[in-house]
C-alpha cells in the first residue's frame, strides 16, 4: 500500500502506478461529491469529506450490471465509495493526504459477503489435529489415527483425542462405514472423538461412549441418531444432534487457547477479502465473543450471529420468541454486530451413510432399488410454520438448514404463510439446498425467500459420486445444486463458504459455480445446465449476500456505498475460470480503511498463521454439506 506524504506536491502520472510509490496532487484538497456538499456540510456542522484512498489501474466490478468499464475508485474519509471512473478522472481527485493503492490491473470488487460459515467453530477446530478429509483404507486409517496417538503419548491414559476432518464417506473401498471397532483396536486407553468433515457424524471409541454414558438404553435425541447393531448396542457412529452426547463430556480448552486461535481466524477472514459474515450457529455466548473481538480491534467486519434453535425448542414457538427477545434484551453490542437472524436445522445431510436428508421420496440402496428411508425431518412442517409465524412476528429473519427437497418445502410452506402480511420482508432463507423439487423454484421468489448456496460443492468428488449418486438415481442426481433454476425461476442467490466444513477460499467457490468442475479430478463437471454466468456468481457472493444480511449499504462499489473493498492479483472478470481459484487478495479494505495488506509484515504473518490451521487448505476434494452447530 502507497502512503502518501503530507506536504507533497508532485502531480501523479496516469501511466503505470507501482506499489509503495508515494503521490499527491498538488491543491487537490477535499472533494465534494453528490449527497456530501458543502452546503451539506454546513448546516450540519460536520467535517468536509476529503479523498482518503484511491485504488488506481484496477479492472473495476461495480456489482451492478451495465455499468460502465472503470480503472479507480476515490473513497472518503467517511468511509464511503466517492467516486468511480478512469485513472485520469480519480487521479484528479487526490489530495495531499490521500492514500494511493496501484491495483496493477487486478480486479477492485466489493468485498466478499459469506451468507454462511462458523468462525468461532473453525477456531475451535484448529486446535485438533486434522485427518485432512482424506480417503484411507482401513489399514491406512488406523496407522494415521495410531500416529496421531503416539505423538502425544503423555496425555495417557485419560486424555482425550479429538481430530478434525475425518471424511466419513472416506473410508476405502467405498461404502465401508466405520464403527468403534476400528478405534477400539489401537493401542490406547484414551477416549476417541472423530469429527466428521460434513459435522453431521463423528465416530468415537467405547471409552468415549462410557464417558458420556451411551449404552443400549440410551434414547435418541431430537434432531439426533445414535446408530446401534443388530443387537442394538451403539457402534460409535453418531448423527446429528446425538453428537452432542459426546462432545460435551469432552473438556474444553483453556481460555487463552481459544484466544490465540480466535485471533488467527480473524486475520484470516481479512487475509480472505471477507467482509460481512453471518455465523450460522451461534449462542449468546457468541454474541459475547464476538463483541470482544470487536472491542479488541480484531474483527472490523459487519458481523450477523445467527441464534440457533434446536429442534426441542422449535416446537414451543412462544419459549423460543421469549428466549430471544431475553437475548436480545441483554446485549449491548457494537452497531456492526447485528441481532437479526434465526438458526434452524430441518434436516442433516444426503450423503451415505448418514443419509439425514428429509427427502419427498425415498432413498436407494446401493443396488438402485428404493428403500423406505426418506429421512428424518427434524422440525416438523407444522411446527416449522408455527415458529415462523411467532418470530416472524417479532421481527426475526429465519435461516433453516435443509439439504433435502421435503426440508426445503416445509421451509417454503412456512415462509409463504408469513409473506403477505404487509410488512416489508425479513428476507428469510433457505441454505445449502442441495435438492430442490422443479414445483419448487418458482415459490422463491414468490415469497421472497433468499437462496443461500455454498457452491463449491457443486463438482463431482466422493460425496456427489460414491457416497450420493447410487443412492439417489439419475434423475434426482441431475438436479442437484439448482443454482441456474432457481436464479432463472426469478430466486436471488446469496454465497457462503460453510467454513470450516470446507476451507477458505471463496475464488474457488466463485469459480467452481461457473465452471462445475472439480480440478482434482478428471471428471465431466457435475450438471453443467446448473451453472451460473460469471457475473452471477460474482454477484452472489457481494451483493446477494448483502442482500440477505440486511446490509443494503455494501455490496456493490458505487457512490455512496460503504467502502468494503478487496483488490486481487488479478483479472478474475477476464481471465479463465479454471484461473480464478487461484486469486490471492492483494488488500482488504473495510469502511474506506485498508485491514489488510498481503505484502505487510501482517498480511504475511497471517498466511503463515493459515498455513497452521488445518481449516484452511485442509485438501479437501469437497464439503459435505454441514453445519458446525451438531
Amino acid at each position: 500500500m502507497s502512503v502518501v506524504l503530507p506536504g507533497t506536491s508532485e502531480t501523479p502520472a496516469v501511466g503505470p502506478l507501482h506499489r509503495r510509490t508515494f503521490l499527491a496532487a498538488a491543491g487537490a484538497g477535499a472533494l465534494t461529491v453528490a449527497g456530501a456538499g458543502t452546503a451539506a456540510q454546513a448546516s450540519t456542522g460536520s467535517a468536509p469529506v476529503r479523498v482518503a484512498t484511491v485504488v488506481l489501474n484496477g479492472r473495476v466490478f461495480t456489482g451492478a450490471w451495465g455499468d460502465t468499464p472503470a480503472q479507480a475508485v476515490a473513497v472518503g474519509s467517511d468511509g464511503k465509495v466517492l467516486a468511480v471512473g478512469r485513472n485520469t478522472d480519480i487521479c484528479r481527485r487526490i489530495g495531499p493526504r490521500t492514500v494511493v493503492i496501484d491495483a496493477d490491473g487486478g480486479t477492485v470488487m466489493p468485498g466478499i459477503q459469506d451468507g454462511h460459515m462458523h468462525p468461532l467453530g473453525a477456531a475451535a477446530q484448529s486446535l485438533n489435529p486434522s485427518l485432512g478429509n482424506v480417503s484411507m483404507t482401513i489399514p491406512q486409517f488406523r496407522a494415521k489415527l495410531q500416529e496421531l496417538l503416539d505423538a502425544s503419548a503423555a496425555q495417557e491414559p485419560d486424555g482425550w483425542l479429538q481430530v478434525a476432518d475425518w471424511n466419513p464417506v472416506g473410508l476405502l473401498p467405498a461404502g465401508t462405514v466405520g464403527d468403534k471397532s476400528l478405534l477400539d483396536s489401537l493401542n490406547t486407553r484414551r477416549p476417541i472423538h472423530l469429527q466428521g468433515s460434513d459435522f453431521h457424524n463423528s465416530l468415537v471409541n467405547s471409552r468415549a461412549l462410557a464417558l458420556a454414558g451411551i449404552d443400549r438404553n440410551t434414547p435418541d435425541p431430537v434432531g439426533g441418531q445414535i446408530v446401534r447393531d443388530a443387537n442394538r448396542e451403539p457402534t460409535g457412529l453418531l448423527k446429528d444432534d446425538a453428537q452432542g452426547l459426546v462432545s460435551g463430556v469432552i473438556p474444553a480448552p483453556s481460555a487463552e487457547l481459544i484466544l490465540a486461535a480466535q485471533v488467527k481466524m480473524a486475520g484470516m477472514l481479512l487475509a480472505a477479502g471477507i467482509t460481512s459474515f453471518l455465523d450460522a450457529s451461534s449462542a449468546e455466548e457468541s454474541v459475547k465473543t464476538y463483541a470482544d473481538l470487536m472491542a479488541r480491534g480484531l474483527l472490523p467486519q459487519h458481523v450477523t450471529p445467527a441464534l440457533v434453535i434446536d429442534a426441542e425448542l422449535a416446537k414451543k414457538p412462544k419459549e423460543a420468541a421469549e428466549y430471544l427477545r431475553g437475548v436480545r434484551g441483554r446485549f449491548a453490542g457494537p452497531a456492526r454486530l447485528r441481532l437479526t437472524t434465526v438458526k434452524v436445522f430441518l434436516d442433516g445431510v444426503m450423503e451415505f451413510p448418514a443419509q439425514s436428508a428429509a427427502l419427498l421420496d425415498p432413498y436407494l440402496d446401493a443396488q438402485g432399488r428404493p428403500t423406505d428411508n426418506l429421512g428424518p425431518l427434524h422440525v416438523s412442517d407444522r411446527d416449522y410454520r408455527d415458529l415462523v409465524r411467532a418470530l416472524d412476528a417479532d421481527g426475526w429473519q429465519m435461516h433453516a438448514h435443509a439439504i433435502g427437497d421435503r426440508a426445503v418445502r416445509t421451509a417454503l410452506n412456512a415462509y409463504e404463510a408469513v409473506a403477505h402480511h404487509g410488512h416489508a420482508s425479513r428476507r428469510h432463507t433457505i441454505t445449502h439446498l442441495q435438492l430442490v423439487h422443479p414445483d419448487d423454484y418458482r415459490r422463491f421468489a414468490r415469497a421472497g425467500v433468499v437462496a443461500s448456496m455454498q457452491l463449491q460443492w457443486a463438482m463431482p468428488s466422493s460425496f456427489t459420486n460414491d457416497a450420493l449418486r447410487p443412492y439417489v438415481g439419475p434423475e434426482r442426481y441431475a438436479r442437484l445444486y439448482p443454482a441456474h433454476s432457481l436464479a432463472r425461476a426469478g430466486a436471488l442467490l446469496a454465497g457462503g463458504s460453510d467454513w470450516p466444513v470446507d476451507p477458505l477460499l471463496p475464488f474457488t467457490q466463485i469459480a467452481t459455480a461457473i465452471d462445475r468442475s472439480n480440478p482434482a479430478e478428471n471428471q465431466p463437471p457435475l450438471n453443467t445446465r446448473e451453472a451460473l454466468t460469471r457475473f452471477q456468481s460474482l454477484a452472489m457472493h457481494t451483493a446477494g449476500a448483502a442482500y440477505q444480511l440486511h446490509d443494503g449499504n455494501s455490496g456493490t462499489v458505487r457512490p455512496g456505498r460503504r467502502a468494503d473493498l478487496v483488490v486481487l492479483d488479478q483479472d478474475i472478470t477476464k481471465v479463465p475460470v479454471k484461473e480464478i481459484r487461484a486469486t490471492k487478495v492483494q488488500y482488504t479494505l473495510v469502511s474506506g480503511r485498508v485491514v489488510h495488506e498481503a505484502k505487510s509484515d501482517t498480511g504475511r504473518a497471517r498466511a503463515e498463521a493459515a498455513r497452521g490451521m488445518k481449516t484452511l487448505g485442509a485438501g479437501r476434494a469437497s464439503g459435505g454439506s454441514c453445519c458446525q452447530g451438531h
